[in-house]
């Protein structure tokens, strides 16, 4: 008699509450957790068969859209935009701390990699502690933007002096791995998958998840293993496994909010409706 395979090696579930979800979009695995927060901020999108000519051209237009949509909301968010391309290169845009990982997996050898691609922007950090007081704002001893936000970019919080609403970006060329015949993982995610847990740390797990083939769950088991591993946060990942294939490009983005999920919400929406003006006819 044959038993299904436990894609948690023995984790127990992570508490449900109301408005978790796993599924798929678009081939895009996303599972989303309240955590051990008391309601749920992170918000995402998942938007396929686009026809994005100039991806950092659209990213740029679409966070500052966002960034006005945003101006006078009292809350905040993160924002991280990538933009896959048809011909293998990633374009990303991002505002916070919502990373994006890059795994690939050497068919050949078993060799598994994971990249950070983006940084923490955290206004302890000496150069972004310069940009938030170059912009009038003051940075406390705790390490937080007028005492109160960790944060030195993000949309929204209004009334906070200094808060920075420029993006960074980053482009990788994936192409080289594809054609060599890697698997390639890009992973998009709210901050509290890396609370307690390094990106490389999930090399171990997705090692498993090939060998026990249930690499349809990575989304699941990341973020059970973040929460396992002591994340206080709410726990959202968007995982794409890069096909040797794709229709037409892809944009997954991620908000996650601090203050509420307002903000969260409308760069959500903003990101979609400038992403439906490249929908392929």
């Amino acid at each position: 008699m044959s038993t299904k395979p436990d894609p948690l090696h023995g984790l127990p579930p992570v508490p449900a509450a109301a408005g978790d979800f796993s599924r798929v979009e678009s081939g895009v695995q996303i599972t989303s957790r309240q955590g051990r927060r008391p309601y749920q901020e992170d918000r995402h999108l998942v938007q396929s068969g686009l026809d994005i000519p100039d991806a950092r051209k659209f990213l740029a237009e679409a966070f500052h859209a966002a960034a006005v949509d945003t101006n006078k909301y009292r809350s905040g968010a993160t924002g991280t935009g990538v933009v896959i391309s048809k011909d293998g290169k990633l374009n990303a845009a991002f505002l916070g701390d919502s990373p994006v990982i890059i795994f690939t997996h050497d068919k050949t050898t078993g060799d598994v990699t994971a990249r950070k691609i983006t940084r923490d922007h955290h206004a302890a950090i000496a150069s972004e502690k310069e940009k938030v007081e170059d912009a009038g704002g003051r940075v406390h001893e705790n390490g937080r933007v007028d005492g109160r936000l960790m944060l030195s970019r993000a949309f929204g919080d209004a009334g906070i002096t200094g808060v920075l609403r420029e993006p960074e970006f980053v482009s990788v060329d994936l192409k080289k791995d594809l054609d060599a015949g890697r698997d390639v993982y890009v992973m998009v995610s709210s901050d509290g998958l890396l609370e307690g847990t390094r990106h490389r740390d999930y090399i171990a797990p997705l090692k498993q998840a090939i060998a026990d083939g249930a690499t349809d769950a990575l989304a699941d088991i990341f973020t059970a293993l973040a929460y396992h591993n002591g994340s206080e946060d709410n726990l959202t990942a968007a995982i794409y496994k890069i096909p040797a294939k794709q229709n037409g490009d892809l944009f997954i983005a991620l908000a996650d909010g601090h203050g509420g999920k307002a903000a969260a919400e409308k760069v959500v929406e903003t990101f979609e409706a400038k992403a439906r003006l490249h929908l392929k006819p």
